[in-house]
This record gives structure tokens, sequence and C-alpha cells, in this order.
């Protein structure tokens, strides 16, 4: 036990009075002999024992208050070992930090860890006496703080729990914590206390406390788990990738499973879903603290602008947010491209398809690309097929036609070069609903290098592009002055005759001279794209730029109907998303998982086209749109993304104790626990007023006798 007022323990004294009161008001009979009251003696003899017991009790009551008076004033207390924050009375600046990452969602009972941790933040608050100065911090990865300032407005700091919800961010303590210390380094009081409301996981302790080595303020932790360990279950990893067996569009999905117990997991369901749709259902077994895997088959279709959302989830158990993982798929990484070599060649640096070909594999990994001789190209050859490219076709025979026509108009994409092998009275005839624009007579802007036109050097300079759209989705990841596209030469190209204005055909690129270069025309579902020059070196200088690739990647996602940059599809809670504005857009909006819409506006003498998308702090799907001068709103599908949990929090393992900032706070090895005070002078002011109330019992009983 001890004391905040050990000197007034001195008033113990006074607990002897009532026995000096006691011994000189005690009655002293005279022995008197007279024989008559000898048959008085027996009933006095009784009488007196229970006036003797009375008079005990009320020297015991009366000795036990004024013991308590002294002992009340000198306010005694006890400590304890305890995880629970002290509601200290003195004078001090404090600064409450919420743990409101992804793990304090977890069940326990009624409520959430998060829901019980608020719970006792905003109970500490009110306690704290009207002197305290506070300030309110959040600790998960980039949240804003909720009170910045130290601040005595109690009412303030409460106000802004009502608005806090729990988050999907995974932990960043240390930043949490060196924030906290930064904003008590301008208190004025001597006490600087940090309260820290969490359940311990071991994620986010990873860069350390964040405090300073000397004059930290004191840490309490209060740790609202209770300490209680907890199982788990979580998808770690869903991956998709090309399945051609499973036809066009076909994608294989693997997902990987983490079973975070003891004992480990028999049979436990596991779901695809496509689009918010159950496909496939299976079962898979889980080892004692490892993983698993689970894969499937399915085939997409190219509704939904080709993208979409394949979801993998388990059965449920506590902690829900990690039952489930999203993965954004876009047919461009599931593209299966089928190059019709119109021009073979023995050397593989002169065959047609040969830098065609390697800027796919290289711009699209996942790109199954398969070339084939006209002769071997059926019908049916594009059955499992999202993109087909002609390259230097001589004519396409009816059949080949006609089924281009459907392939395309079910959303397929059709790319198409021309070269010497072309024959355009043919193509004009058969292929006249998918051209962009009719073939022209091919038009030779200068001799090749090393080539003389007759008896004559032709020394007359090489076409060259104009300056580029960027307004153009497909060129809108291209440098704005066009770098890799407009140093490229053109010696000889295609003329395309005049068409009428459509809005189904644009032109993307043009030569100086006016004559369009590449053209796309919308046909049904898919669309076509029309070079009007070769892709290999015999027409042009284009395939050994650093513009081929790019502009061969970006034509194929848009051929399929996406478009973007597929690695930043799927973020993790708490990443950025930079989205990209098209033509004269004016602002982007992004749907929240939660039915909220941020805004985000184009600034209007700026030259930058992107806005940076920070709050991610919710998992699901967000969708984009965007809003053009006029008003008028077009979903951005391609731009679609979706957030997944941070897998560091799916694992429940505790920080270890030696870690822990409140017990290494001068970093002494082998610092005890905090204590606990616990004040007794509650318990003796009770026990004072029971005695008084003895004490007037048993006087009004000796009264009466």
């Amino acid at each position: 036990m001890h004391f905040l007022a050990p000197s007034l323990l001195l008033g113990l004294l006074a607990a002897l009075l009532p026995w000096l009161v006691h011994l000189i008001g005690k009655r002293r009979a005279l022995p008197v002999r007279f024989a008559a009251m000898q048959l008085l003696l027996r009933a006095e003899r009784r009488i007196s024992a229970r006036r003797r017991l009375r008079e005990i009790l009320l020297l015991v009551a009366r000795t036990g208050v004024a013991a308590a008076l002294p002992l009340i004033f000198a306010r005694p207390f006890a400590e304890r070992s305890t995880d629970v924050p002290v509601a200290s009375l003195d004078p001090q600046s404090a600064v409450i930090v919420l743990d409101d990452s992804a793990s304090m969602s977890r069940s326990a009972g009624l409520a959430t860890l998060f829901e019980r941790a608020r719970d006792r933040a905003r109970t500490l608050v009110r306690l704290f006496p009207s002197d305290v100065d506070l300030a309110l911090l959040l600790a998960s990865a980039g949240s804003s703080p909720k009170i910045s300032e130290l601040s005595p407005e109690r009412a303030r700091v409460l106000e802004a729990f009502e608005n806090i919800i729990c988050s999907a961010r995974p932990a960043d303590f240390a930043s949490a914590l060196r924030n906290a210390s930064l904003i008590l380094s301008g208190s004025a009081h001597a006490k600087r206390r940090i309260y820290l409301f969490t359940d311990l996981q071991a994620a986010g302790w990873e860069a350390g406390t964040g405090l300073p080595a000397e004059g930290a303020p004191e840490v309490i932790i209060d740790d609202v788990s209770g300490a209680a360990p907890w199982e788990n279950r979580a998808v770690l990893d869903v991956g998709v990738v090309p399945a051609p067996e499973a036809g066009a569009g076909g994608i294989a999905v693997d997902a990987e499973l983490a079973d975070f117990s003891a004992a480990g997991t028999r049979s436990l369901g596991v779901a695809l879903k496509v689009d918010g749709v159950s496909v496939a259902k299976g079962f898979v077994d889980l080892p004692p603290g490892g993983r698993g895997h689970k894969r499937f088959l399915h085939r997409l279709t190219g509704e939904g602008g080709g993208a979409h959302e394949v979801e993998v989830e388990i059965d449920g158990d506590a902690f829900r947010l990690d039952d489930h993982r999203l993965a954004h798929v876009e047919l461009a990484r599931t593209m299966s491209v089928l190059i019709v070599n119109g021009d073979p060649r023995t050397a593989r640096n002169e065959d047609e398809p040969f830098f065609f070909a390697a800027a796919l594999r290289n711009g699209l990994p996942s790109a199954a690309v398969t070339i084939k001789l006209p002769d071997d190209v059926s019908p049916e050859s594009l059955d499992n097929t999202t993109l087909v490219a002609l390259l230097n076709l001589a004519q396409p025979s009816q059949a080949i036609a006609s089924a281009l026509a459907r392939f395309v108009s079910a959303g397929g994409g059709l790319f198409i070069s021309v070269g010497d092998r072309v024959d355009t009275t043919v193509w004009n005839e058969r292929m006249a609903k998918l051209l962009p624009q009719p073939l022209g007579l091919p038009r030779t802007a200068s001799a090749l290098p090393g080539q003389h036109a007759g008896e004559i050097v032709d020394d007359r300079p090489a076409e060259r592009l104009a300056p580029i759209d960027r307004s153009h989705p497909l060129l809108a990841s291209f440098p704005e002055h066009g770098e890799g596209l407009v140093s490229a030469r053109f010696f000889k190209y295609m003329l395309l005759d005049p068409a009428p204005e459509s809005p189904e055909r644009s032109v993307i690129l043009r030569y100086e001279s006016g004559a369009p270069a590449l053209v796309e025309k919308q046909v049904g579902k898919g669309r076509v794209m029309l070079l009007s020059t070769t892709v290999d070196r015999e027409w042009t200088d284009l395939p050994i730029r650093t513009g081929f690739l790019p502009l061969v990647r970006e034509a194929a996602r848009r051929l399929v109907g996406v478009s973007g940059d597929e690695e930043t599809a799927s973020l993790r809670a708490g990443e950025a998303r930079s989205l990209v504005f098209s033509g004269d857009e004016q602002r982007l909006e992004v749907s929240r998982p939660d039915g909220s819409v941020w805004v985000g506006r184009r600034e209007p003498a700026s030259a930058i086209r992107s806005v940076l998308y920070r709050e991610t702090d919710r998992l699901g799907t967000y969708h984009v749109r965007a809003v053009g001068p006029d008003g008028t709103v077009e979903a951005r599908p391609e731009q679609d993304f979706v957030v997944n949990l941070d897998t560091r929090e799916s694992n429940p393992a505790r920080l270890d104790p030696s870690q822990r900032p409140d017990r290494i706070a001068v970093a002494s090895p082998g610092a005890k626990p905090p204590k606990h005070r616990v004040e007794l002078w509650h318990s003796l002011a009770a026990v004072m007023i029971g005695l008084l109330l003895c004490e007037s019992a048993l006087t009004l009983r000796r009264r009466r006798i």
C-alpha cells in the first residue's frame, strides 16, 4: 500500500481517544453486601454481559471512525500490473492514438475490436479533468489526423470520435507515434502521455515505435483484444493467367490460401465469382499454419467493355475482410492473337510479323501469340481468338472475310497493315464493311536508304508523322511531343480513298502531308485499325523506333476494348491510383464501393493530364466516369480498379512484449510492465460511513437500557 500524503497518518493517534473516553466514562459498581440483593445478582450478570459486548462494539466502531479519517486524508492506493490505461488526474497533455487498421474490424462478441477501442477511448476522454490538453490521431497508414493540435476542448474530441470508422488500410504505428510525439513536443505541461488503443497485432510495428531515443512521452497501451489469441483463414493472392484450353477469353484463376491456426482446416469451401456471380465452387485442405492453392478455369466474354472483376471467396470467419480477394481482369491480359503472315521470308528480321510479334510479346507478356500462313487460316481459327492481325495479306478469301465480319461484330479486334502484296481491288470488294477507308494507290515519298530511282539519286526527304493528338485514348500515354513516333521515317505508304464522315471512324495518326496513317472504325461491338504502311522495314523504319512497341501495345489493348496500365488495376488498401484525362474531359469521378463519389478536376492551364486518387481505404471495385465540357457523363471501364487487403493484416501474430513501447520507454532491458494505481480511500470512506451507522445504532440501544 502507498500513500499520497503519508504525513497525515499521524492522525491515527486520534484513534486512542475513544479508548481514553471509554475508560474514563466506565461505570464502577460499589460493592454493598445485602442479603436481599442475592436474588437479583444472577439477572445482573446476564445483563452485564450483554452491556459489555455492546460497549466493546461501540469502542471498535468509534476507534475505526477515528482511524479512517486520517487514512482517507492520506489518500492510500495500491499498484498492480495491468494493460488498462490510467486516467491520471494530474495536469497533462495527452494524444489519443486510435488503431483503425483493418485487423480492428475483427468481430469480438457483439462488437468489433474497433468499436470496443473507440468506446474505451471515449470513456478515457470523459474521465480527464478540464485542464488536460488533448489531440486525436489514427494509426492506419496514410490516415489524416482528426485533431492535430493540443486542445482543451473535450467536446470537440468527443465529437471527432463520432465520425471515425474502421479503415481497411494497414497499420503504421511508427508514423502515428512519431506524429504524436511531435504534437506533444510543444506542450506546456510537464507530463506528456500517448494513449494507444489497439489489438497489439505485430503487423504495423515493422518500422519500430517512431519515438525519439530521449525525452519520449510516456506511452500507455490499452490492449482491447484482452490478449486473447485468434485463428484466421485468408485469401492471400489471386492470380489470373491466359488459359487457351478454355477457349477464347479463357483464364486460369489461381488462389493462394493461408491458415493461421494450430489445427488446420479440412474441406474449406472456395468459390469463384465473376462480376459478382458465382461460377464455380470447390474445397481445399489447409495444413496447420500452412498454405494451399486452388485453381479454377473460366471463359470471359467481351461484355462490360472487356474488363471484369474476378473474386475468390472462402468460408467466413471472425475476420471477414480477408475471406475474399478481387482481381481486375482485362481481356488484354488474356489476349489470344492470331497473326496472318502475308509476306513470309526465310530471314527472321525480314519476315513481315517479326517486329510486330516481338512488340506484342514484350508489351503484353501474357498474350498468347500465334503466327499462321494465309492457307492455314480457316473460319474456325477465329473461335479461340480475341485479336486478328492481317499483315500484308494479298487478298482475303470470301469465307475469311465473312468470318472476320462476324468476329469483329461480336467484339473481336482486327488490325490491318498493308504492303506490296496487297490487292486493293479485292480488299475493297470483300472487306468493304470492315475497312475504315477504301484502299487507294501506293505513294512513294522517297527511296529507301541506299537505293536509286532510275539513274538519278532520289534525295527527297522521307515522310514523317504530323504532331500527335494526345486527346485520343490510344496516344494518351505518349510523351507530349510524341517522341519515338514523330521521328520515324516513311518512305512509302498507301493512300486511302475519301470516306464520308462518321462517328464510328476516326483518324489516329496522320502524315505531315495530311494523309491518314492509322485509322480506326467501330464495327458492331468490335474495332478495326488500318495502318497505311508496313510493320516491317520495307516501307518505313517505324518498327525500330522506340514508339513502335507502345503503339502496338496500346493498339492491341484498344482493339479488345481495354487500355491503361494493367499492373496498377489491382491495388492494396492505401495505395494511390493515377487516373488519366482523355480529350477535353473536365473532370473524372470515382464511385467508391460504399456508394460515395470522389471528383477530380482538370486544371485548365496545366499540362498535366492525370490526377492521383488516394482514397483507397475501402475494399472492392472502384468505377471511373468522365465528364465532358458539355456535362455528358461517360463510363471509363478501362480505368476501373479494385482494392484488396494488405496481407500483413491477416496474420494474427501478436507484438512481442519486449518490443512494446510502454515497456521500452527508457530502452532498458527487462523493463517492468506499467502499474495501474487503484485508489483505496473510496473504500475507506464507505467503511467509515458503515461504522458511523453502527455507532449510532449502538448508542441508541445503550440509551434505552
